[in-house]
């Protein structure tokens, strides 16, 4: 069936396709279903995921003679009507599917109303596009959620082409390629297959591209043709040519049609220690507590402003993440105080929340190594101990994506303050 799917969609952007093939392979098909399935399936009111699928399959063809015949209309029929009667229960993949056989065999009523039980649940932010929460148990082939997303995108072309969300499903797949993976060939390919649809669509397939990027009086434009790789496209102004009043305004203009990202970087060096917390994507902040013996039970006291340390005194740092999109391979590292030593000296793996990462102590500071970071907020914790007198500052603890660098968060620089035993 995986083949006979393959093949319909080969079929769709004119590939030359054996006809005697597919005829054999629809025959096999059908041969199976008769005499393995479909009775079992009947009388044990299961097994839709299957049908849905083999009659979206069926419907996916030029004309019936692809199929010769394989499945009659009045089993198709019998088909829609037993997956029409699961529909509620089927994931989003599987409504996809259903919907669209649904319109072709001459039901769009009864589509629309299938795929606007999906479209209700979704979300859409402006900096992340239409999305869904993922799906419970993600490795069965109707649950994986970024193929759940590109098939709503080729579901909605078809059954909805004026959804402005089509937009934003677009931005939600290739920001989740940046940020992470997708996870399987078969996913990819299904991704592509679904953008290419998209591309057709909006008028948007194998065109020139332009845009003119502008900081102050520097202006350049980029050119990407559809037939040749273009490696970095970047502009870039030394420092001696900044002009702080007119560089830091920059535009990106686009008049040709197609999604592009595009990212503005700064490389400085400031001894003033930011005041706030910066990210979008990503964002994280810290705090201190001086842990205190009060009893028999620690205390956690916040290290507020003009706080001080003895030597001796016990610190818990706090750093809390919080990620609006799941990403992959992150780096997170917090510089320490000079006057400052850590508790544990071993750098090893952990796991809490959900979550597993690498903790690594250095000299300068504590880093934190995610493979997979999931959308959510989460607290990291660790202990420092004051052992020398001074006023110390400390840089903001930074949070970058490795593989996107574009996408990071720093929270803000601290001065603590350790005052000498009397």
């Amino acid at each position: 069936l995986y083949l006979m799917h393959g093949f319909a969609k080969a079929l769709e952007f004119g590939v030359d396709v054996p006809k005697g093939m597919v005829q054999r392979g629809w025959a096999y098909l059908a041969r199976h279903f008769r005499q393995n399935m479909v009775q079992w399936m009947i009388t044990h009111d299961c097994c839709w995921e299957f049908l849905t699928f083999l009659n979206y399959v069926a419907s996916s063809y030029p004309d019936p003679s692809w199929t010769s015949g394989a499945l009659t209309d009045k089993e198709r029929t019998n088909i829609l009507d037993f997956t029409f009667k699961h529909w509620k229960q089927h994931s989003p993949y599987l409504k996809g599917y259903l919907a669209l056989t649904l319109k072709r065999m001459g039901r769009l009523g009864d589509g629309k109303l299938v795929f606007a039980s999906v479209m209700d649940s979704a979300k859409t932010e402006q900096d992340q596009g239409t999305f869904w929460a993922a799906e419970d148990r993600s490795w069965l082939w109707y649950n994986d959620t970024i193929e759940t997303h590109a098939f709503a995108l080729r579901t909605l072309i078809e059954l909805d082409p004026n959804n402005a969300k089509k937009h934003g499903l677009v931005l939600w797949l290739l920001i989740n390629k940046k940020l992470s993976h997708w996870k399987s060939t078969r996913a990819t390919a299904e991704v592509v297959y679904s953008l290419v649809h998209y591309l057709k669509d909006v008028g948007a397939l194998g065109v020139r591209e332009e845009a003119t990027v502008k900081a102050g009086p520097v202006q350049q434009k980029f050119v990407f043709e559809p037939d040749k790789y273009v490696g970095k496209s970047q502009l870039v102004i030394p420092g001696s040519e900044i002009k702080p009043k007119l560089s830091s305004t920059i535009t990106v203009a686009k008049e040709t049609k197609g999604f592009m990202f595009a990212s503005a970087t700064w490389h400085f060096s400031t001894e003033r220690l930011p005041a706030e917390a910066q990210g979008r994507f990503l964002s994280v902040t810290r705090k201190y507590y001086k842990r205190e013996l009060s009893g028999d039970k620690y205390v956690l006291k916040p290290l507020s402003g003009g706080a001080t340390l003895k030597p001796g005194d016990q610190l818990e740092v706090q750093l809390s993440l919080r990620s609006k999109h799941a990403v992959e391979y992150v780096h997170l590292r917090d510089p320490r105080a000079a006057g400052l030593e850590p508790e544990n000296v071993v750098s090893r793996h952990k796991w809490d929340l959900g979550i597993s990462w690498y903790e690594e102590t250095r000299d300068s500071g504590a880093n934190f190594f995610f493979e997979k970071l999931p959308v959510g907020e989460y607290t990291f914790k660790y202990r420092l101990r004051a052992n020398m007198a001074g006023k110390f500052k400390v840089g903001p603890a930074t949070l970058q994506c490795l593989y996107a660098p574009e996408f990071v968060a720093y929270s803000a620089g601290e001065i603590v303050t350790v005052a000498p035993k009397k």
